[in-house]
């Protein structure tokens, strides 16, 4: 080996010696915040999954708000006790066919509901039927 190429081979060897620590001290791999975040990363995608599920089991039924008993409108209540129906109340009814909803109502699908108790089980949504009413 000729003496002109000893001192660029010892460079060489000292830029190695001195690059490769510090390229191995930056790399992100040794950095201890990594673990602590991927941990982070896994819990948010396992609450937007969840998040996800429990928005899927909403949905939105459009009703009406029927009755004005101020002027004498609306639906006829009886209690047990009265001889005759003298109670005029407003309720939320499903729109006719063709009718714009006044409100918005939040149906939650019963398939999601686990381990409580259900009140009222319905087999689809909100339907406008007509009544009779008879004195």
């Amino acid at each position: 080996m000729s003496q002109a190429k000893v001192p660029w081979l010892l460079f060489v060897l000292a830029l190695v010696a001195i690059v490769v620590p510090i390229a191995q001290g930056t790399s992100a791999a040794k950095d201890p915040r990594v673990p602590a975040l991927q941990k982070r990363v896994a819990a948010l995608e396992k609450s937007v999954k969840a998040l996800i599920d429990k928005s899927n089991c909403l949905s939105v039924q459009g009703v009406v708000l029927r009755g004005t008993p101020t002027t004498q409108d609306g639906y006829v209540y009886k209690r047990a006790t009265d001889t005759t129906p003298a109670w005029l109340y407003t309720a939320l009814d499903a729109p006719q066919t063709g009718e714009t909803p006044t409100a918005l109502m939040a149906v939650v699908d019963p398939t999601c509901v686990m381990g409580s108790r259900t009140l009222f089980r319905s087999a689809g949504g909100l339907t406008a039927r007509a009544a009779r009413y008879t004195r």
